[in-house]
């Protein structure tokens, strides 16, 4: 049996073994793309190099098998810097949205698309949690929201917007009196967190907190909470909506006490609680245990902070140290010209002639408007690869420019789709079709820069794997093959969307233990 050296940690293996499954057996990840256990090496990424430190040679370690005394480095700056290279080459070619410009757009990060999809298949209950665990306030912001999603809604630019701002209006009506799994929550952590000012972003900030098991006490030196929208006219906001609102809130275990100013004095607070988030202005500065979540005058803004803030609280408490986690890779694709929103229309939206929906009242079909939505985001936004690695090794999306014509088709007649202009050409789905024995498969067409998958013979994906469809979709590390309606699981649950808001005006001041 070979011995391998790697990260100065040795190890035993079979003989043929490679050094990348060498590197997994010691529980070192190194990234792949183009790798799938149970499919020969690809080699077609040369993502994951690494160092032979004997030679000084880069080697791909999918295919590399281990040599007796062989000793590797697998994250040293050579090595990482080679992989971002790649990731900057592969991205510059890729053509997708990672999340839709609606979801970008909304300050308070909400899933939109996934809401949208919710409704159309009549899964009101899903919708509910969709909406109330991203806006908290679905009910009250689909009546005080300017809707800034709407504007950059591709639909936009071929017909008219979706109504988003209408959508989750009725469907957070539901979630209010149907949905009482809405106020689970974890086990109580036994950590205390103090919320001065009971505006939106102070009850944001109360709901996450409470939806990762801290306790929440919010002071409010007013009667009520809700803020400046109990200046608003019953035609602005009904109170009834935003009440039942706040009692969700309540309802979720957050304490309220009223009548309560405090006045820049926080030391009494801070000997009581284990954190505070300040979410009104001049009692105090963020520091320490301390944190800030401004009140903003655009609501979902609002709701947006307060939910940024309570992820830096829940960091905070769980004594998280180290560096900050990297930024996320975003792709995409921009202004689309008619044509390439037609052939978008064409394979993702749920009718063939999907009429604008009128909104008369309560008589507008939820479900026609929904099936509108034109599926902008990645159907594999969460377990995608290449956002993984491009994210982990800050790959820039610019950095080498083609000149070549964007090319964005989706291509697929039946229940599979391909999207060439997500297809990294890896080739790891034409080897699982030949591995299952398709009667047709999959091939590469072209040379260089022209080389693509194909389906000989004219066929459509779905006659070409008929075995093998769904290890090939789950293989892809980019979702250029999918199924048109499932996605990754988690995509559907927005407790994922609990997290840094990139829109948020949070002034991180506060130290981290």
């Amino acid at each position: 049996m070979p011995t391998i050296v790697i990260n100065n940690r040795s190890i035993d293996v079979e003989n043929g073994t490679t050094v990348l499954q060498a590197a997994r057996a010691l529980g070192i990840e190194v990234p792949t793309l183009c790798y799938w256990e149970g499919v020969r090496p690809m080699n077609s990424c040369m993502l994951c190099v690494v160092r032979n430190t004997k030679t000084g040679q880069l080697l791909p370690s999918c295919s590399s098998v281990v040599q007796e005394g062989m000793t590797v480095e697998t994250d040293t700056g050579d090595v990482c810097n080679a992989r971002k290279e790649v990731l900057e080459l592969i991205i510059s070619e890729h053509i997708g949205d990672c999340e839709a410009p609606c979801t970008h757009t909304c300050p308070a990060s909400m899933n939109i698309p996934v809401m949208m999809r919710q409704i159309y298949d009549g899964d009101f209950d899903a919708a509910a949690f969709t909406v109330t665990n991203g806006l908290v306030f679905p009910g009250t912001l689909g009546h005080v929201c300017p809707a800034p999603c709407e504007n950059p809604c591709r639909r936009k630019s071929y017909d008219e917007t979706m109504e988003i701002r209408f959508l989750h209006r009725n469907v957070a009506a539901k979630a209010r009196t149907d949905n009482p799994e809405l106020l689970e929550c974890p086990p109580d952590s036994g950590r205390k967190v103090a919320i001065v000012g009971g505006g939106l972003a102070g009850m944001a900030a109360a709901w996450v907190l409470r939806k990762r098991g801290h306790a929440a006490t919010i002071f409010e030196k007013e009667d009520k909470a809700g803020g400046k929208l109990r200046k608003l006219t019953e035609d602005e906001l009904p109170k009834e909506v935003l009440d039942a609102e706040i009692d969700q809130v309540r309802r979720l275990g957050v304490e309220f006490t009223y009548g309560t100013a405090v006045n820049g004095d926080l030391e009494s607070i801070c000997a009581s609680y284990d954190a505070v988030i300040l979410a009104c202005n001049g009692v105090g500065k963020a520091g320490g245990s301390v944190f800030e979540a401004k009140e903003h005058k655009l609501n979902v803004r609002a709701v947006g902070n307060g939910k940024t803030a309570a992820v830096w609280v829940d960091k905070y408490l769980k004594s998280i140290e180290g560096p900050a986690e990297p930024k996320l890779f975003e792709s995409k694709i921009g202004k689309m010209d008619k044509s390439e929103l037609e052939n978008m229309r064409e394979h993702n939206e749920n009718k063939e002639s999907m009429a604008v929906a009128s909104l008369d009242g309560t008589r507008v079909d939820l479900r026609a408007e929904a099936g509108r939505c034109l599926h902008c985001d990645c159907r594999k936004r969460v377990s995608c690869g290449l956002r993984k690695w491009a994210s982990e090794y800050g790959a820039e999306k610019k950095k080498y420019l083609t000149t070549e014509e964007r090319d964005f088709r989706i291509i697929g007649r039946g229940n599979v789709l391909f999207e060439p202009g997500k297809c990294i050409r890896c080739g790891l789905c034409v080897a699982i079709a030949e591995k299952h024995g398709e009667d047709i498969g999959l091939a590469f067409s072209g040379r260089g820069f022209d080389l693509e998958i194909r389906v000989p013979f004219d066929h459509s994906f779905d006659e070409a794997l008929r075995k093998s469809a769904d290890e090939c979709v789950a293989a892809c590390p980019t979702a250029a093959i999918a199924f048109r309606n499932k996605e990754d699981v988690e995509a559907c649950h927005t407790t994922t969307w609990i997290e840094l808001d990139p829109h948020s005006t949070l002034s991180v001041n506060a130290s981290v233990k």
